[in-house]
């Protein structure tokens, strides 16, 4: 919780600095997530942890964000992801086991810098940070490839913490309407921490 609490303290604090500057936006966005595999044989524990192989899988999403500065710029942003079929492997038999990944909603706040700017045209780089929250972790049973019925627990953790950094490109329209493109690569601080990459595609609004 303490970290938490500094997160969301010191992402206020640089929000309201970038308050007192114009060129203001506003997005809406779809969004594929697209994770890589992770766990290691090495983690395989009988009757504890006998599925620790987790194949590479996507899931998407959609959301929004807001964001205040000029040439830098901070905000924050609301996601809500699908959940994803993964494929997980017993390395002691090489059984494996389809499971439907759980549906989560983040909330990040988010600071930028902007490298190119003009009236149709923006380039930037943009990292931040914030929570993640599980919306059906619940325990969940399924048959693994030999037939045997395997029990897949939630994640420990309620929230996870969450990282990215990323480059995005505004392209606009009209005066205040455009398309908005963002790539990110994600850190999640599960107990075995989960990478992805992340492609952002929407619509902006600049006020």
């Amino acid at each position: 919780m303490k970290k938490l609490k500094l997160i969301s303290i010191l992402g206020c604090l640089v929000l309201l600095s970038t308050l007192a500057y114009g060129d203001s936006h506003f997005y809406v966005f779809g969004k594929g997530n697209f994770i890589g595999s992770s766990g290691s044989s090495d983690d395989y524990l009988e009757g504890v942890n006998e599925f620790p192989l987790v194949s590479a899988y996507k899931n998407f999403g959609v959301g929004f964000g807001l964001t205040f500065g000029k040439v830098v710029f901070a905000g924050f942003e609301g996601h809500y992801n699908l959940s994803g079929k993964a494929k997980l492997t017993d390395p002691s038999d090489d059984d494996t086991l389809d499971i439907n990944t759980y549906r989560y909603a983040s909330g990040l706040f988010t600071l930028g810098v902007n490298i190119m700017r003009n009236q149709t045209v923006r380039l930037f780089i943009n990292g931040g940070g914030g929570v993640r929250y599980n919306l059906n972790a619940e325990r969940q049973t399924y048959t693994s490839e030999l037939g045997f019925g395997v029990e897949i627990e939630p994640p420990e953790k309620e929230f996870l913490l969450e990282a990215f950094g990323g480059l995005g490109f505004e392209l606009y329209i009209s005066q205040s309407t455009g398309l908005f493109f963002n790539g990110r690569y994600l850190y999640v601080d599960f107990e075995d921490a989960q990478m992805a990459v992340v492609v952002l595609a929407g619509l902006v609004y600049r006020f």
